[in-house]
C-alpha cells in the first residue's frame, strides 16, 4: 500500500436485545479477526501477525476505525443513534466494542435506516474536510451487524454528493429512505457494504444486496461449520475481510475456489441426455467447473424465498436460485412469485412417476443458506409441492451441499391432500418447520 492510501472501517452495531446474547461470538469469531487483519496489512512491514497478537500503537497507521449503534424507537432510551470518533489502534477500537452498552425490553424490529445513514454522514464528513483529489486514495468500508428486521417506514435523508465532471460538487438533496434505499448510497460513495447478521432475515439479505457494488456479480458460497445459521455476507470490495476469514477457518468456500473469483461452479454445463428419472437428476446436476463446452447448461431463471408453514404461520426456510436448462422456455419463471409457500410433503416416489415426468421440465436450486428442514426433507425422502399460479413443482433435497432437485409440472397437480399410505409411526415422524 501507498504511504498516501487510507483506509476507513465503520461498524454499524444494532444496540437491542436481538443482538446482545449473539454480540461476544459476532465480535471474537468474526470482527476481531477482520479488525487484526486489516490492521496488520497496514503494517505488514512493521509486525509479524500470524500467531502473534498486534499490540503496536500505530500512530501513523493510515487504517482508521469508527462505529455506530442504533436502537429502536420501541425502546424507552434516550437515543436511537450514537456514534464515536475514529481511532488508529485496533486494540482501542474492540475495547470500545466489547463495552457496546446493550438497551432492555424485547422490539419488533430496529432502526437500521438510522443506524446506516449515520454511517453515509460519517463516510461524508470525512470527505468534506479533505482535498477532492485526495478521496480516490481512500478506501472505504462499512459492517452492519444485526439480528432484527429493519423499521420499514422510510426517513427524511440528504442525498450523497456527487462531483461533476469539472470537479465541482453537487448537492441533490433530501428524500425520504428506508434501509434499502441508504444501501444504495453506498456504492455512489465508494463504500462497500457487508452484512453479518446471526438469523437468516432476508430483509438483511436484501440490505446487503442493495448495497452491493457490482449488483450481478455472483458472490461465493461460504460454509460456516460453528454458525451454520449465521448470515454472513462479506462485500466483494472488502477482500481483507474475506480472507481473513477463511484464512482463520471461520468460513471454507464450499467450491474450492479462490475468494477472488465468484461462484461459477452452479452455473456450470453439465453433459448427457436429458434425465428422464428422478435418479439421474442428481448425477447429471452441475458439479463441475469444467465442462463449459458441455451439450446441456443450465442458466439463473429466478431468485426468492421459499418458506413453509409452522403453526398456521409462515416461516423462512432459505434463500433460493433457480436454474432452468438452457434449451427451456425462457418464460418459464415469469409469473413466479418472490416467495414459493411449501403446499404439503409427499413421498419422493412422485417424482418417478413416469406419467409426470415425460411433461416435466427439471430444474436445479440452489439454497442460499442452510436449515434444518431441508435435511429432514432429505433424510426422510420427501419432497415439497409448491402451487405456482400455473404450474406445480415438486422439490427435493440432494446429496450434494445446498442443491436441489425440482420437476416442474403445467398446470395444478396433486392438488388435493393425499392419502397417505405411511403407518402412523411414520407418519408422527414427518418433518416439521421450526423457526
Amino acid at each position: 500500500m501507498s504511504d498516501n492510501k487510507r483506509q476507513q472501517l465503520i461498524v454499524v452495531v444494532e444496540g437491542t436485545p436481538a443482538l446482545e446474547s449473539y454480540w461476544q461470538s459476532i465480535l471474537s469469531d468474526y470482527l476481531e479477526k477482520i479488525i487484526r487483519s486489516f490492521a496488520a496489512n497496514e503494517l505488514a512491514g512493521q509486525a509479524s501477525f500470524f500467531g502473534h497478537q498486534l499490540h503496536i500503537e500505530p500512530s501513523n497507521s493510515n487504517v482508521e476505525f469508527a462505529y455506530v449503534t442504533f436502537n429502536s424507537d420501541e425502546n424507552d432510551v434516550y437515543y436511537i443513534v450514537q456514534r464515536t470518533g475514529w481511532t488508529k489502534n485496533p486494540d482501542t477500537f474492540l475495547k470500545w466494542m466489547a463495552s457496546i452498552p446493550f438497551c432492555a425490553g424485547d422490539v419488533n424490529y430496529a432502526e437500521t435506516t438510522e443506524g446506516l445513514s449515520e454511517a453515509v454522514r460519517m463516510f461524508e464528513d470525512f470527505s468534506n474536510a479533505i482535498q477532492p483529489q485526495q478521496r480516490a486514495n481512500v478506501q472505504k468500508h462499512c459492517i452492519l451487524v444485526a439480528a432484527s428486521n429493519p423499521n420499514p417506514l422510510p426517513i427524511p435523508v440528504n442525498k450523497p454528493r456527487r462531483v461533476q465532471s469539472d470537479n465541482k460538487e453537487l448537492q441533490i438533496g433530501s428524500c425520504l429512505a428506508d434501509a434499502e434505499a441508504i444501501a444504495k448510497f453506498f456504492p455512489q460513495i465508494s463504500v462497500s457494504l457487508s452484512v453479518i447478521c446471526p438469523k437468516q432475515l432476508p430483509k438483511l439479505r436484501a440490505i446487503y444486496d442493495a448495497g452491493k457494488c457490482s449488483p450481478r456479480l455472483a458472490d461465493p458460497v461460504f460454509d460456516d461449520a460453528k454458525n451454520p445459521n449465521f448470515l454472513v455476507l462479506i462485500s466483494e470490495g472488502f477482500m481483507e475481510a474475506r480472507n481473513a476469514l477463511i484464512r482463520t477457518g471461520v468460513l471454507n468456500i464450499a467450491s474450492n475456489e479462490s475468494p477472488e473469483k465468484k461462484d461459477m461452479s452452479f452455473v456450470t454445463a453439465v453433459t448427457g441426455p436429458v434425465p428422464t428419472s428422478m435418479g439421474a437428476v442428481p448425477n447429471s446436476a452441475p458439479n463441475a467447473s469444467g465442462l463449459l463446452s458441455a451439450e446441456i447448461k443450465y442458466v439463473k431463471v429466478w431468485e426468492g424465498n421459499l418458506s413453509g408453514l409452522r403453526l398456521g404461520q409462515p416461516v423462512f426456510v432459505t434463500r433460493l436460485e433457480g436454474y432452468r436448462r438452457s434449451s427451456a422456455s425462457e418464460t418459464l419463471a415469469a409469473n413466479w412469485p418472490q416467495t414459493m409457500q411449501i403446499l404439503r410433503l409427499v413421498s419422493q416416489d412422485q417424482m418417478h412417476n413416469r406419467q409426470f415426468v415425460e411433461k416435466a421440465d427439471f430444474l436445479v436450486f440452489r439454497a442460499m443458506n442452510h436449515h434444518g428442514f431441508l435435511g429432514q426433507l432429505q433424510q426422510k425422502k420427501l419432497c415439497a409441492v409448491i402451487q405456482l399460479p400455473s404450474q406445480t413443482l415438486l422439490l427435493s433435497v440432494t446429496d450434494k451441499a445446498n442443491r436441489l432437485i425440482g420437476l416442474l409440472l403445467p398446470g395444478v397437480i396433486l392438488s388435493q391432500p393425499a392419502t397417505t399410505t405411511a403407518s402412523s409411526s411414520n407418519a408422527a415422524t414427518t418433518p416439521t418447520i421450526e423457526s
